[in-house]
């Protein structure tokens, strides 16, 4: 009798520990879907051309699971030469962070040397 009170001490403890290993793991799993979108839209503003920066702004959502993450992008223009593309990255995920990325962008300089 005594084995089975000490066997289901042991089993319950355990289950703690499970739970907590398993909302860990839920959330490392969303925190690197989110991470690939940001990457994801990283990419595209980055192979976008200079005059066409516009066209990478909006939002997206990504539904994954009970979550959604949501990406946007916005171009603020400094000068005629230089523009700032801001992309933004967060999720429904209680606890998540934001994260934002900011790339300058130049306008190429013409007469490109050595082409």
């Amino acid at each position: 009798m005594v084995a089975v009170v000490i066997f289901s001490v042991v089993i319950l403890s355990l289950v703690g520990l499970s739970f907590r290993v398993a909302k860990s793991g839920t959330r490392a799993t969303d925190q690197a879907l989110a991470m690939g979108v940001l990457l994801a839209k990283v990419d595209q503003a980055s192979t976008l051309a200079f005059d066409s920066l516009k066209r990478g702004t909006g939002c997206d959502t990504t539904a994954t699971g009970l979550y959604r993450i949501i990406a946007c992008g916005k171009v603020d223009t400094v000068s005629a030469r230089l523009k700032v593309d801001s992309i933004k990255v967060w999720t429904t995920l209680p606890g998540a962070d934001t994260v934002r990325v900011n790339l300058r962008r130049g306008k190429a300089r013409r007469p490109v040397p050595l082409r």
